[in-house]
């Protein structure tokens, strides 16, 4: 299967331009196609079903139109769309806008993993943003490919000139200006060159003098906040599937074996035994059943060892805190995208300079035998 070729288009929050400067990308390439998430105020000529209003979060201004967005069939439809084609997908609303209550644009990006494009309006200030984009992209390990000043006039003021020159110099991406009117300057672009951007490592002088020097940036951990529950063994099924849908809400996607630890201890039980556990994949079933959950198994993903679940909007990867949990706990996928950042943000390639920087960033110091088989199959898993 050949590789998705293609950009990602992002604002720096509404109405930053982003539908202006993906149509004038795809106007731009031969045989590129325009997918959009969420037409937030603007046209676009194959969405028409999600022309949504001005003015909020796609979440909500999908709500409001009385429908909601799929993250999954969103992620399908564009790869769709671009079958051998060059795709242009535009996400409006701002890199880290929700799509859905657990589900951002950054998410959507993240799973297509095309280079981005950061569109912003030509205004006072803009720099700023643009370069909190961009940290946040890089954050997540996303290639920052380019800048768009949309909105750009015809006569810019001293202002949007001295913007422009400034994030020409800072923003580690090329800089280049659209006016409202003038789509077609995106063909003296040099596109081609943003489709193969990679994430690039920091800049010299922001190289810290020790690998441990600069933390990377996770994700909070919100843990599931305990309370009573019933002993699975007697408490009917539609009442452990409410307590496993709040677990997974909570700290989804995870193991399976933890969602069940968790219940198991709230319930006062000390070891998950096999009669405790059976009606609690009874109930992860069920909920997998009546689509409430995304239930993947273990035959599916043989390298994890265990079932994984998470709620149908939630990202099958989330690189978060260590929070409550064991390292052994952490979904392997997860892990396995942190190796990809620490190598993006570090350079580090050697298996126990890795291994040492998982554990730092993740605040642990002892690496057990056990730890240490544990993080090799997320190393050669991102491989």
């Amino acid at each position: 299967m050949r590789a998705m070729r293609g950009i990602t288009v992002v604002g720096c929050g509404l109405d930053s331009g982003e539908l202006l400067a993906a149509t004038a990308l795809r106007d731009a390439l031969p045989n590129a196609r325009l997918f959009v998430t969420a037409a937030v105020g603007e046209s676009a000529d194959s969405q028409a079903e999600r022309r949504f209003r001005s003015g909020a979060a796609p979440v909500i201004a999908a709500r409001h139109a009385g429908t909601a967005l799929d993250p999954a069939a969103l992620i399908a439809d564009a790869r769709e769309s671009a079958d051998d084609d060059v795709l242009i997908a535009a996400a409006p609303g701002g890199l880290l806008a929700p799509l859905t209550e657990h589900y951002s644009n950054r998410d959507f990006a993240r799973e297509l993993g095309l280079p981005l494009v950061i569109a912003a309006r030509a205004s006072g200030g803009v720099t700023g943003q643009v370069r909190l984009v961009g940290e946040a992209a890089r954050a997540a390990g996303l290639a920052v490919a380019a800048v768009v000043l949309t909105g750009w006039p015809d006569a810019p003021n001293r202002v949007q000139l001295d913007e422009r020159e400034l994030l020409s110099k800072i923003a580690r991406a090329p800089v280049v200006t659209l006016s409202d009117s003038a789509a077609d300057a995106a063909a003296r672009w040099p596109i081609t060159g943003w489709l193969e951007a990679e994430s690039p490592a920091p800049a010299a002088e922001e190289q810290p003098a020790a690998p441990v020097a600069t933390p990377i940036t996770l994700d909070a951990y919100d843990a599931w906040q305990p309370h009573q529950v019933g002993d699975p063994r007697n408490t009917p099924r539609p009442q452990i599937m409410q307590t496993m849908l709040e677990i997974v809400d909570a700290e989804g996607p995870m193991t399976a074996s933890r969602a069940y630890s968790l219940y198991n201890r709230a319930a006062g039980g000390r070891k998950l035994t096999s009669v405790a556990r059976a009606p609690l994949s009874s109930a992860i079933y069920w909920l997998a059943r009546e689509n409430k959950l995304t239930l993947t198994r273990e035959a599916d993903i043989p390298w994890q060892g265990d079932d994984m679940v998470r709620l149908p909007d939630q990202p099958a990867v989330r690189v978060r805190e260590l929070g409550p949990r064991a390292l052994d706990e952490v979904p392997l996928d997860e892990i396995a995208e942190l190796v990809k950042l620490i190598r993006s943000a570090r350079g580090a390639s050697d298996p126990t300079e890795l291994k040492r920087l998982i554990l730092t960033t993740y605040g642990l110091v002892r690496l057990t035998s056990r730890a240490d088989d544990y993080l090799g199959l997320a190393i050669d898993l991102a491989s």
